[in-house]
């Protein structure tokens, strides 16, 4: 049986992609929210590329690596070196217990 070694209350922290500076950097390479839509040949929108460096909402995982692979091809740099930020993960202590 797997149980949660998190006690109620409790918080833990993982790592997320943070959107807002990778569009920063991409913004500082002179690619404004039209061109990142541009550049993505319109899969992502230029509204919704505006909505993710407002932290509005995140991108899906698809948008996300279209974005991703946008950066590491603009900044020369490693999809491991993009800007990340913690993200709190808190147990639920009305979640129910899943016996196998």
């Amino acid at each position: 049986m797997l149980r949660s070694t998190m006690k109620e209350g409790q918080t833990m922290t993982q790592s997320g992609i943070d959107w807002r500076e990778v569009l920063f950097d991409l913004r500082r390479l002179d690619l404004m929210p039209k061109d990142v839509a541009r550049e993505l040949r319109g899969v992502i929108s230029e509204p919704a590329v505006r909505a993710y460096t407002e932290e509005v909402c995140e991108p899906s995982h698809v948008r996300g690596e279209l974005i991703l692979d946008l950066w590491c091809e603009k900044t020369g740099k490693r999809r491991i070196d993009a800007p990340r930020r913690p993200i709190a993960l808190r147990s639920n202590p009305l979640a129910r217990v899943v016996r196998a």
